[in-house]
């Protein structure tokens, strides 16, 4: 019996990291055809024997030049199965939201870090994993703990919690979410305390709250 063709499994990443009040996604050049030179995520077949969340790192180190020790956390974002996606033939992407920590080395090499919600067209339908990746990490802050905490650091304040908020949103291409209960939501969370260090911003003005993890 002949069996039917198989779509190829493609192990794409979603390499976040929060720094400045800016989300940002991290792309890399494509060093093969097709789309040779342009930028896109990075992204690997799956091996045989491969774990899902080791081919990720996989693809972080040999496509963006990243190391898995820059690594914050990583988790499923989804699947796309468009079978147009790849003009080499039909390829399953099993997408991965990858958190790096903001002091990833080599970020100004290989790899090109843009504003998420900034970023232009790309190939393999990265645009649309990017947003939607985006989106379920925003649907995921506060519920996921390791994922929130990959992304805010170990103690934040109200007004940087907010603003990552407004930009997972404008990167998932929602409307602006309101924020300004925020702090109130925050003060009911079990898993966060609130910190009296959190500096006035310019040195002026009422302090921004601070918050720590228990």
């Amino acid at each position: 019996m002949t069996l039917p063709q198989q779509p190829l499994v493609s192990i794409d990443t979603v390499p976040f990291l929060f720094r400045n009040g800016v989300l940002e996604v991290v792309l890399a050049k494509r060093i093969f055809e097709p789309f040779l030179g342009e930028a896109a995520l990075p992204g690997v077949l799956l091996s045989p024997n491969e774990r899902l969340a080791e081919a990720a790192v996989r693809a972080l180190k040999s496509k963006a030049g990243i190391d898995g020790g820059s690594i914050r956390t990583i988790t499923g974002a989804g699947v796309f199965d468009n079978p147009d996606r790849d003009p080499r033939g039909p390829t399953l992407s099993i997408v991965h939201a990858v958190i790096l920590d903001p002091e990833t080395p080599g970020l100004n090499g290989g790899a090109i870090p843009v504003r998420a919600a900034d970023v232009g067209e790309l190939p393999f339908d990265h645009v649309a994993i990017i947003a939607r990746t985006a989106g379920v990490v925003l649907d995921a802050l506060w519920i996921d703990q390791d994922l929130t905490r990959a992304l805010l650091g170990d103690r934040f304040t109200t007004a940087s919690a907010a603003r990552l908020v407004r930009e997972l949103a404008a990167a998932a291409r929602r409307p602006e979410p309101v924020t300004s209960n925020l702090g109130r939501d925050l003060a009911k969370s079990p898993a966060l305390v609130k910190t009296t260090d959190a500096a006035a911003p310019a040195g002026r003005g009422r302090p921004a709250a601070g918050w720590s993890w228990k």
